[in-house]
């Protein structure tokens, strides 16, 4: 069964199917040979993936940020994150970074950011000299950071597989996310010297005041989400709706530049996105049952135990592991089946489910940058018209310090686990 599983999964992923049908080809093809599994049983898993109140915060999100982004939000992220590092050295490199940082605050989708901030900062990039392939390479590698720092879509489909607190993992984010940025600024500003780059003009105080009071209004998103969350005001899923209708009144009536025709696209759009993921994660569910069934989660930790018992040893060949799998894997396929079979292990060897969450979701965020699959590699080449591979050569700068920080959260849980517990987690 395992054989036909994995034989039909990879054959089709080798031919490029999608990968939700991959995984939905590998599941029927096993089901069809195999006689001992009832047929109704994976239907039902299937299901019983999809079936999950947290999973609606996906779609809310996602509209979210699609409506403050028409609402004209991306350029006063950019500026305000001009204003506080555009006049050092690699200074619009930073910007590009510091507002992935922001916009991640605001739409929680990797892909959602790169898109927003990529359109814009590559050509000024390109304008003041910088290398097409590192520009779109920087681009591709800041995205990232919008499915760490909270709220984050990635947090959401772990703690819905996982059963931790969504709110606890928003928060856990956020130091990973903020370390993560300064990695990729400080490779920003040696790059720079290294190219003698231009500097920006160092802006007024005047300039600076109102480039903050211009990012408040849509950096209040984030504030509103992880506040109410934590205050026990709503759920994760319900602050959901909360950040809808903030973004439908600062577009509408704040900045009156959101449209009719903008909200029912936002609509359209978000379903669209929100569709994938669903699909992976039911087919996944069937993928998982079967894994399960297989005995794999069990071979896998007596193989893994069998090599060493240091805890250590363990989470660097996880970490390697999940590197690779993310370089062909999106992630919300990764996430239903890889957690149960590696976090009852880890928990074994006293890593908690939350230390854990923010270990997975760095590895496949690092798989955003690397072909064949990454996500935001793709979508900044798309937007900038270059080939993947040169570009993936110049995102090895951040993807080195990428795995830096991976290594400083993993073998360091306090960096994930210090603000949940500093704000009293509800794990």
């Amino acid at each position: 069964m395992l054989a036909i599983l994995f034989t039909v999964f990879f054959t089709m992923m080798v031919i490029n199917l999608p990968i939700a049908f991959c995984i939905g080809y590998g599941v029927l093809a096993a089901l069809v040979l195999t006689t001992s599994i009832p047929a109704t049983i994976i239907p039902l898993k299937m299901y019983s993936m999809i079936n999950s109140f947290p999973l609606l915060a996906i779609p809310l999100y996602v509209m979210a940020g699609a409506l403050m982004n028409s609402s004209g939000i991306t350029g006063r992220l950019i500026n305000l994150a001009r204003a506080l590092v555009g006049f050092v050295k690699g200074g619009i490199a930073m910007t590009a970074v510091l507002a992935s940082m922001f916009f991640g605050g605001v739409s929680g989708s990797s892909l959602a950011d790169t898109a927003a901030i990529g359109s814009v900062l590559i050509p000024e990039m390109r304008k003041e000299g910088y290398d097409k392939h590192f520009a779109v390479g920087l681009i591709a590698s800041a995205g990232t950071l919008g499915g760490i720092i909270p709220p984050s879509i990635s947090m959401v489909l772990y703690g819905v597989v996982s059963g931790t607190s969504i709110a606890d993992l928003f928060i856990a984010g956020a130091l990973p996310g903020v370390l993560l940025g300064i990695a990729f600024m400080i490779v920003s500003y040696f790059y720079a010297r290294k190219h003698d780059y231009p500097v920006g003009p160092m802006p007024s105080l005047q300039g600076v005041v109102k480039a903050l009071l211009d990012g408040l209004i849509p950096l209040g998103m984030p504030v509103i989400i992880v506040g109410g969350i934590y205050g026990g005001v709503f759920t994760a899923t319900e602050a959901g709706m909360i950040a809808i209708l903030y973004a439908l009144f600062v577009g509408l009536v704040v900045y009156r530049s959101l449209s009719l025709r903008d909200v029912v696209k936002a609509i359209i759009d978000s379903a669209e996105t929100s569709a994938i993921p669903a699909l992976i994660i039911a087919f996944s569910g069937g993928f998982a049952f079967l894994s399960s069934y297989g005995g794999i989660p069990t071979a896998l930790s007596n193989f893994i135990s069998s090599i060493t018992d240091s805890r250590v040893v363990v989470l660097l060949l996880i970490n390697v592991m999940l590197l690779i799998i993310g370089m062909f894997m999106d992630g919300a396929a990764v996430y239903p089946i890889v957690v149960p079979i590696f976090l009852p292990l880890l928990v074994r060897m006293g890593v908690t489910p939350l230390h854990f969450g923010v270990i997975i979701v760095l590895n496949l965020s690092i798989g955003l940058i690397t072909p064949p699959v990454g996500g935001t590699l793709y979508t900044a080449c798309a937007i900038s018209g270059l080939q993947p591979l040169p570009v993936a050569r110049k995102a090895m700068y951040f993807i080195v310090v990428a795995i830096v920080v991976l290594m400083l959260t993993t073998y360091v849980p306090w960096i994930a686990e210090f603000l949940p517990g500093l704000l009293g987690g509800k794990r």
